[in-house]
Formats: structure tokens, C-alpha cells, sequence
């Protein structure tokens, strides 16, 4: 386990990579991928506002853009995976015989719940749905986030059950902020910490080398 807070995302983000270089154990996924990795990595940023990618990593604003967008969007997928409409048209409820023909925006129930209580503790997003994750082979990894106001301040938390730490840490980071400062600014409130939860944080072995040319 690894825990950390810190102000900006790129600092935590070569932290974990230098963490899990140094004290990861080495794991075959099902893939048959070779992997270091850490378990339970649960790191605090702290000034998501002023936090920036590190410089070059996205190709262009427009990507950045998109990026920040990717959890909003019902057409902008990630992985393979649109996260976008799992949080914002795939869930619902039954009218007659239709699988959920009365779709939930996960999103509007956030900002109502929040409107209706600021110390509510049920401002939860969920991804991961049971019904098909289950059986299929590509699933989310990322399976929720969770809203608190606290002090007139947003804090955001979320869940990772797999999370590619060089591969795609900082873009999450930055989807995340996306949908926390959509939703701080639909409230009016400020935007507070972001923590991000990976339970298993990991870098692939072919991207070791990409990783230590960081440090140099």
C-alpha cells in the first residue's frame, strides 16, 4: 500500500511510477502480460486546479480538451470503453417490459443530490454493472466515483480495480477533474481535492524502459 498527497498531479504521478519501480512485485495478468505492481495506491491531489500535464504528454489542446471531457460525453470512448454513457444512459429502470427504458444521468443525480443536502454522503457514480461485466472480457477500470461538499469545496474521489499507472494515470486524472469541475461549477462551489484510488497499480514491462528514461 502507497499513499500520498501532494499539490500537483504530475508530482504524484512520477512518484507512483518511481514506487512501483522500486517496490512492485512482479505478476503475470490473465493476459499473460508481465507486470510490476503495487496494491492499494491511493493518492491526494490537492490543487487540481492549477495542476497540469506534464509538458508534450498530450499531442495538442484539442486532445487535452477531449480528454477532460472523456467522462461527460456519451460518444468519446476510452479503452474500448464509453464511459461516458455508463454514467449517463446505460442504467435505468423498467417501464413495462423494456430493459431500462427510462435511462439514468448519473451526473444530474450527483448535482441533485448535492442540491438537496450538502453533507449528503449518496453522491456516488457507478460503472461497473454486474449484469454484463461479468461475462465480458473487456470491462471498465475505473468503477466509481464519489462526491462530498465539504467546507464549500468539492472533493472528488475515485476507484480504479486496474489502472495502467503509465499508460493512462494522467489522463484519468485529467477525466476526473473534468467531470468534478463540470459538476463544482453547475453547484457554485469550488473545486476541492481529487483522490484517486487504484486498487491494482501497475506498469507493463515493455514500458520500463520509457518509465526509467523519466528519472534520467
Amino acid at each position: 500500500m502507497y499513499t500520498l498527497e501532494t499539490d500537483l498531479a504530475h508530482y504524484a504521478w512520477k512518484s507512483i511510477l518511481k514506487q512501483i519501480m522500486e517496490y512492485g512485485e512482479d505478476v503475470e495478468d490473465e493476459r499473460n502480460l508481465h507486470t510490476k505492481e503495487l496494491l492499494n495506491v491511493i493518492v491526494t491531489i490537492l490543487d487540481p486546479i492549477t495542476s497540469e500535464p506534464p509538458e508534450g504528454y498530450f499531442s495538442s489542446t484539442e486532445r487535452y480538451k477531449k480528454i477532460e471531457k472523456q467522462l461527460l460525453e456519451t460518444e468519446n470512448h476510452v479503452d474500448g470503453i464509453n464511459y461516458g454513457k455508463r454514467i449517463r444512459e446505460h442504467f435505468g429502470f423498467k417501464l413495462g417490459s423494456d430493459i431500462y427504458s427510462v435511462k439514468i444521468d448519473q451526473v444530474e443525480s450527483v448535482v441533485n443530490r448535492l442540491r438537496k443536502c450538502e453533507t449528503s454522503r449518496r453522491a456516488t457514480i457507478t460503472v461497473f454493472d454486474p449484469s454484463i461485466d461479468q461475462y465480458m472480457e473487456d470491462i471498465p477500470s475505473m468503477i466509481m466515483v464519489d462526491f462530498k461538499i465539504r467546507k464549500n469545496r468539492l472533493y472528488t474521489t475515485a476507484v480504479w480495480r486496474s489502472h495502467d499507472i503509465y499508460g493512462s494515470w494522467i489522463q484519468n486524472f485529467y477525466g476526473v477533474k473534468g467531470l468534478s469541475k463540470y459538476i463544482a461549477d453547475y453547484l457554485n462551489i469550488k473545486l476541492g481535492p481529487i483522490t484517486v484510488h487504484s486498487i491494482s497499480a501497475h506498469i507493463y514491462k515493455t514500458k520500463y524502459n520509457d518509465v526509467e528514461n523519466l528519472f534520467i
